[in-house]
């Protein structure tokens, strides 16, 4: 992380900051930008208004919002129009203080945080923080259940018990764990937990971030992860003549499957 100054239109920083708790203002800002802004379809106005007495404010920024406005920024030159950074900052912010005043769940300035330990399947962890850094994770869940989330339609998929257990600590508002118990209340399904919910929260965000089946994601890795410890230990001779005995044995599954019949079976004419 990074401390990056913007100067901003007079009444913008009092404006956001009445709107954010202070711990969070960073946090809110990146997530923003890197999953939620989108140019106006007038690009001339981000280059618009008095650019007397901007005040300048800091923020701490990661690389991927850094990378983020600088593509936004080289999108609009690209278009013929004047932009820098701070210029469209301006237009991001008033984006963003837009949306916080016309929601109703948007975060307080005080508010009670509760952690509590949910249990995912193996890998889950890895796959978030490829796009939701450590620190911003629980801000970044607890937005999502409260402006977005709504409990996955397929009961058997929330019903899933993950095979390898890994234990996350989530920190969020109680609103955001009222939202939860709530949806529990609602889907009066045995086995369907605030745990289970929480999974599936994100397993919601990670496809959200990365535009494809979050599970799937989770899945991959799981198996990369056991190909990895399997190589570890046995190394990867022993590892290939596994993977080539996988796939001799998947090839014969395929021919049976083509209707292929075992030898007994045509003798008795099957």
């Amino acid at each position: 992380m990074k401390q990056v100054s913007f100067s901003l239109f007079p009444g913008q920083v009092e404006a956001y900051k009445s709107l954010v708790d202070p711990s969070m203002q960073s946090k809110i800002l990146r997530n923003f930008i890197l999953n939620e802004y989108q140019l106006v379809d007038d690009l001339s106005v981000i280059n618009e208004g008095d650019v007397k007495g901007l005040k300048p404010e800091k923020f701490l920024f990661d690389e991927h919002t850094h990378d983020r406005l600088n593509e936004l920024v080289k999108t609009v030159r690209e278009s013929g129009f004047k932009a820098n950074r701070s210029s469209l900052m301006r237009n991001i912010m008033k984006q963003l203080i837009e949306k916080l005043e016309n929601q109703n769940v948007s975060l307080p300035k005080k508010r009670e945080i509760r952690h509590s330990s949910f249990y995912f399947e193996k890998g889950t962890r890895e796959v978030l923080e490829q796009f939701v850094p450590f620190r911003d994770r629980n801000s970044a869940i607890e937005r999502f259940i409260l402006e977005e989330y709504k409990p996955s339609h397929n009961l058997a998929f929330l019903l899933e018990k993950p095979e390898e257990v890994e234990a996350m600590r989530i920190g969020i508002a109680t609103e955001a764990f009222s939202k939860l118990d709530d949806y529990v209340k609602e889907i009066k399904k045995k086995g369907i937990t605030r745990t289970a919910l929480m999974r599936d929260v994100v397993v919601q965000l990670i496809g959200k971030l990365s535009n494809t089946d979050g599970s799937k994601l989770i899945t991959e890795k799981r198996l990369q992860s056991a190909i990895n410890e399997f190589e570890k230990k046995f190394g990867k001779d022993v590892l290939r003549e596994h993977l080539e005995n996988y796939k001799i044995n998947d090839g014969e599954d395929d021919k049976k499957m083509d209707g292929q019949q075992p030898e007994p079976m045509r003798k008795k004419g099957i």
